[in-house]
């Protein structure tokens, strides 16, 4: 057993890639101070690692290298790295006599302000929203100046001059002004220190106590690269101590001294940051030691060198086959290679979805062998959330060790619905989603509220316009009668928006125009969900408690912003709320897992899965630098923004020498063509150099029972079974089948049976949406109800009168004011040519029009009668007494074809009943009809008589033709729907229901219809 601690020992070591890391750290510090015996052994010991995560699985590694016996666990202490949120280890901030550090959400609310005043400096605004974009910016920069070690400012200046370069880059030194001078004054006014600038600080203040006052236990710093300057400070301080021990993770130790020199020049190379380390350290790569007990495998050696030759420098890659001569020494190259791929799978997806589904079946098979793990890594949170979705269909629940964005919780979706709410109270979507949401307790009859007054076009605008239209609906008789609504439901919809009112009130939002300050605004969103959340939501769980401290912190931001309406404090709150993330509640899963590259550092699993290897995704290109090219940033001292690519790579690298791994790409992502990861394609081509093609492909694909591609392709398209289709056919009891249709659904019932099934049948009829765009529908509706009232006694014949009736009863039907306002002119013009030939017929007439008249008439039908029923929009008696029945149309009408067809009977069946007398309750006797009538009312005017000629194919044809024919389809239709064995199918020639069906997806069309539709 190798005496860590002996005279003469390293004190740096390093755990090669692949092995696992913090197994292998505790077992040999267990085994070297007989930790099994001496429960103790650790107690005085100090042990940093990358992270939190890191430290409870070293935790939990010990007291397994301890033969699960109860140990004294040593101080471990997350040392935090650079692409990691921890905050200083608090111990060493106690060491420093320091100012406390600015909290994050204080300095972007104080850099929003000096951001807001520079620009107002210049005489131009700049929207809040912005301003915290920009405070965003700054602040990531002061991150990276304070991680970069020694930035020298100054510099700026002379070099913008001293190049010439174009007035832009003037001003934005101008700007920077902020952070290099302005900034520093505000800390030092309020005796607070930049964050990251105090971690190092407190570290610098640490080393010096080490080396004052040496600690009484050992000092190991195990699983950092070195990124952040605190930890290399630490570092150097731990060298100069009696005991202690540095653990690198993943060093390669065989780079050659020239290929090392150009390493360390190579930002995004995996070894980059190790190698600075080393620097800073005073230490070559050889003269670290392999981590004892580390058994040599003669594949993991050659997946290692083959995996840090992929991600050599690219001076380097020109002679890979060289030196995979060299690297296989005596051995033949492709069974080298062989070796080293062995384990290594890469399978590429066709896109991110299929990538999700791969991911999820792998971990899925890997329950299928009794205690084997497994572990997805993705840096993508969007297919990690996907993923463990697609798991939730098998009942198996892996959570992602990201967490999930705070919107998007339970408690953070409220919130954010609630601010939607607050800008506009009334509004029906906004409303309902605050009030349906599941941790919303309300105790009032919601579905009847939404069903009779909230759906449909909005015809109100606040609370009172609310009531007005309540009592409106519910004072319309027929509405009433055909949507079933009771005075009860407007009484109890009346008490809903009282309370709604009062509960605002309460708030402090009686009005919701009015400027607030950004704590006043956070205070009555948190009254208005107190006052509507199930106690103790929306405040319990994991969720609740980050809502809370978002809200706190972003009180922080606000202090020093002025007073805003509310939908300003919303989208500043969402855009602060991005990056927010709530780690879901609940056990993990006890042998799966999805890790976030951050997370999977020093950990490993049987089977690692790593997906999302796109250009872009992983590695991901490092953000575009807002204020300064790359020439400044490196003059100045800042580091490489390539760095994180290069700490990628190490990740990467350390993930991909695990003994059996899984590589993911896709492509295509987000609808576009992907690129696969520089990584895969240099590891295919080192495969391919040293295989061959077909070699290549067999040594690094999936076997033919292990593809997760072949699975997918599997469930999505099971073996057909015999005798089955999903398409519905149903022949419901001739007592069951409706005995009275309207002429509009004679219509249906011949281009889609299933919809008269499931609209009287079934009794499903589609509702209308919320917040409806005036269509068609309600558009003719008002078209219809102006025309009847310009029909009226007393009404002024004139198109100015007409007009006003139309505009009067499109704003009604909740028309917007800037579409109406918008066919002024197209309206005037429809409004003319309408009334022109209104005169032009009026000697046609005897007596004043019928408008809106209803009938019905039945038809004998077997042992029973079938009644149709109709609403003409106009019936006229002429003086030779005969009738005319006119239909107006806000659109075209249909065609002349669709009704000789008998496609669209609509018109001569309303003509059989009025030649029937089916209008005569109404005063219109039974009489024959001499003209069937379209008349075009809308964006222009026009007028087509059914029967008349239509083209050289469809010549003038009598209506009384056209009436008989439409009679013989009608009965022959019916007729076939009286017997018990015939189906309602759903749109049996889907061309001709030019509408669609709201009743397709009830029918499961997509699973059966053919491509061009037909069943």
């Amino acid at each position: 057993m190798t005496k860590l601690f002996a005279d003469g020992a390293p004190k740096v070591w390093t755990i090669p890639p692949g092995a696992n890391f913090l197994k292998a750290l505790a077992e040999t510090l267990a085994a070297g101070k007989d930790l099994a015996a001496n429960a103790d052994a650790l107690a005085d010991d100090l042990i940093y690692i990358p992270n939190r995560r890191s430290a409870r699985a070293l935790a939990l590694a010990l007291f397994e290298a301890a033969g699960g016996t109860p140990i004294l666990m040593p101080d471990i202490r997350p040392l935090g790295d650079l692409e990691t949120d921890e905050p200083p280890p608090g111990a060493e901030s106690a060491l420093a006599d320091l100012p406390p550090a600015v909290s994050p959400a204080a300095r972007l609310g104080r850099l929003s302000v000096l951001v807001k005043a520079f620009y107002d400096a210049q005489g131009r605004s700049i929207p809040p929203a912005s301003a915290l974009a920009a405070a965003k910016e700054l602040a990531r920069l002061l991150d990276q100046a304070a991680l970069s070690g020694e930035v020298d400012w100054s510099k700026l200046e002379s070099l913008v001059k001293d190049r010439q370069l174009a007035a832009h880059w003037q001003q934005s030194l101008d700007f920077l002004e902020i952070i290099t001078t302005q900034w520093p004054e505000d800390l030092e006014r309020n005796v607070q220190m930049d964050p990251y600038a105090r971690r190092l600080a407190a570290a610098e203040a640490t080393a010096e106590t080490w080396l004052a006052t040496p600690p009484k236990g050992d000092i190991i710093i195990a699983g950092s690269t070195g990124a952040d300057p605190s930890g290399r400070v630490l570092m150097k301080a731990a060298m100069q101590l009696p005991r202690s021990l540095i653990v690198l993770p993943g060093l390669d130790r065989d780079v050659e001294p020239r290929a090392w020199n150009r390493i360390e020049q190579s930002a995004n190379h995996p070894q980059f940051t190790i190698a600075r380390t080393l620097r800073t350290l005073g230490l070559a790569p050889h003269e670290v030691a392999t981590w004892p007990d580390i058994k040599s495998d003669t594949m993991a050696d050659a997946r290692r060198a083959l995996v840090h030759e992929a991600l050599a420098p690219a001076a380097d890659t020109s002679g890979w086959l060289e030196r995979l001569d060299t690297l296989s020494g005596t051995r033949d190259r492709a069974d080298f290679a062989r070796d080293g791929f062995s384990g290594m799978t890469m399978i590429e997806a066709n896109d991110e979805s299929d990538e999700a589904w791969c991911a999820a079946l792998l971990l899925r098979e890997t329950l299928e062998t009794e205690k084997k793990t497994a572990a997805l890594v993705t840096p993508d949170a969007g297919l990690a959330r996907r993923v463990s979705a697609l798991l939730k269909q098998w009942h198996v629940d892996v959570a992602p060790s990201g967490g999930v964005p705070l919107l998007q919780t339970a408690a953070g979706s409220l919130a954010a619905l609630v601010m939607d709410w607050v800008a506009d109270p009334t509004h029906p979507v906004a409303m309902l989603a605050v009030l349906k949401h599941a941790q919303v307790d309300f105790e009032h009859d919601l579905a009847s509220f939404e069903r009779f007054f909230l759906r449909g076009a909005r015809r109100w605008t606040d609370w009172d316009t609310l009531d007005a239209h309540i009592e409106s609906m519910a004072g319309d008789e027929e509405n009433a009668r055909r949507s079933g609504l009771k005075f009860r439901h407007a009484d109890a919809a009346l008490r809903l928006t009282s309370d709604l009112r009062s509960r605002f009130e309460a708030a402090g939002l009686a009005d919701t125009e009015a400027p607030l300050a950004g704590l006043a605004f956070l205070e009555a969103v948190s009254e208005l969900m107190g006052s509507l959340g199930a106690t103790p939501l929306p405040w319990a769980g994991p969720d609740g408690a980050k809502l809370s401290s978002a809200m706190r912190d972003f009180a922080d931001v606000t202090l020093s912003m002025e007073a805003a309406a509310p939908e300003i404090w919303t989208e500043l709150f969402k855009a602060y709320c991005a990056t927010e993330l709530v780690r879901e509640e609940g056990a993990d899963h006890p042998r799966l897992n999805i890790w976030g590259p951050l997370e999977a550092r020093l950990q490993t699993a049987d089977h690692l899965i790593l997906a999302g290897l796109n250009e872009g995704v992983w590695p991901a290109q490092p953000p575009a630098d807002a204020f300064l090219p790359r020439a400044f940033r490196a003059e100045i001292g800042l580091n490489d923004p390539d760095e994180r690519i290069g700490l990628s790579a190490h990740d990467f690298a350390q993930l991909a020498s695990a003994p059996n791994v899984t590589l993911l790409s896709a492509k295509r992502r987000d609808d576009a063509p992907a690129i696969s990861s520089r990584w895969l394609w240099r590891l295919n081509t080192l495969a391919r150099g040293a295989l061959g093609e077909a070699g290549a492909a067999k040594a690094l694909g999936p076997a033919p029972d292990r593809d997760p591609r072949i699975w997918l392709n599997a469930l999505r398209h099971p073996r057909p079974l015999e005798n089955f289709t999903a398409e519905p056919r149903p022949t419901p009891p001739v007592e069951f089948r409706p005995k009275r249709l309207s002429v509009t659904r004679i219509e249906t019932l011949q281009r889609d049976p299933y919809g008269i099934y499931a609209q009287y049948i079934l009794g499903l009829t589609k509702l209308d949406t919320l917040d409806m765009a005036v269509d068609a529908r309600p558009r003719g509706t008002a078209i219809h109800a102006a025309l009847e009232k310009f029909e009226e006694d007393g009404v002024e014949k004139s198109a100015d009168s007409l007009v006003t009736m139309l505009e009067a009863e499109l704003r009604a039907a909740g028309e917007a004011e800037e579409i109406i306002l918008g066919a002024v002119a197209s309206r005037r013009k429809t409004a003319e040519e309408y009334i022109a030939w209104r005169k032009e017929r009026l000697h046609l007439l005897a007596g004043r029009p019928h408008t809106e008249i209803k009938g019905a008439h039945d038809f004998p039908l077997g042992g029973e009668t079938f009644k149709l029923t109709a609403t003409a929009d106009r019936v006229e008696k002429h003086q030779d007494g005969t009738l005319a029945i006119l239909d107006f149309k806000s659109g075209a009408p249909p065609g002349e074809g669709e009704v000789r067809t008998g496609l669209n009977p609509q018109m001569p069946l309303q003509a059989i009943i009025a030649a029937e007398g089916g209008f005569a309750e109404k005063g219109v006797k039974a009489a024959s009809v001499s003209a069937l009538t379209y008349v075009r009312f809308g964006t222009q005017f026009a007028v087509r008589n059914i029967g008349d000629h239509v083209r050289k194919d469809m010549p003038e044809k009598p209506i009384e033709e056209i009436i008989a024919e439409t009679r013989e389809g009608f009965l022959k239709l019916i007729g076939k729907f009286a017997d018990p064995d015939h189906p309602y199918v759903s749109m049996p020639r889907p061309k001709w229901a030019k509408y669609g069906s709201d009743y397709a997806r009830l029918a499961r069309r997509d699973e059966w219809a053919s491509e061009d539709g037909d069943d």
